[in-house]
């Protein structure tokens, strides 16, 4: 029996020295400061901007509409019957609901073409990154953009222009 303790403590030595051995090395990036600066971003932030003024387009003609509906309702809501006023007001209503829907979905819209257009940037980011950090023999990269507190010593590599050489980036 303390045969196989001298055995398992041995082996323990051995795997706990092979790792004392190792640099440990830890990097930090800003991945918010690097999208900033990919040429991609542009061209994504060119044809938002595009779709988003088309639709702030749209939903300016339908409130202009509704606007138009509004006043000339006032105008003759004297001269209508209470019928005619309450199918008004109910017309008026649905147009209003109408406009604050298509507000709601161009925001839907707008996110999910975001993500959309965004995600392969994101992925040729990640690839980057994963590959400095196999290139520099790094254990962990930390994105400093998130928040999330962590140790951040001067031993810590920024690995930003290791990755914007990656990507071909100055």
């Amino acid at each position: 029996m303390n045969k196989v303790y001298a055995i398992f403590t041995l082996i323990l030595l051995g795997t706990f020295g092979a790792f004392a051995q190792q640099p440990m090395k830890f990097g930090h990036i800003n991945t918010a400061e690097l999208m900033a600066v990919m040429p991609e971003l542009k061209v994504v932030e060119t044809a938002l901007e595009t779709e988003f003024k088309e639709k702030e387009g749209q939903l300016t003609v339908m409130q202009e509409e509704l606007q138009g509906k509004q006043q000339a309702y006032q105008q003759m809501a004297s001269t209508l019957t209470p019928g005619e006023r309450a199918a008004q007001e109910q017309a008026l209503g649905e147009m209003g609901q109408k406009v604050q829907n298509y507000y709601l979905l161009a925001q839907q819209q707008m996110k999910a073409k975001e993500q959309e257009l965004k995600a392969p940037i994101m992925q040729k980011l990640r690839t980057a990154i994963e590959e400095v950090g196999e290139e520099g023999g790094f254990l962990y990269i930390f994105d400093m953009t998130s928040r999330v507190p962590v140790f951040n010593s001067e031993k810590s590599i920024d690995v930003t222009p290791l990755v914007k050489t990656k990507l071909g980036i100055q």
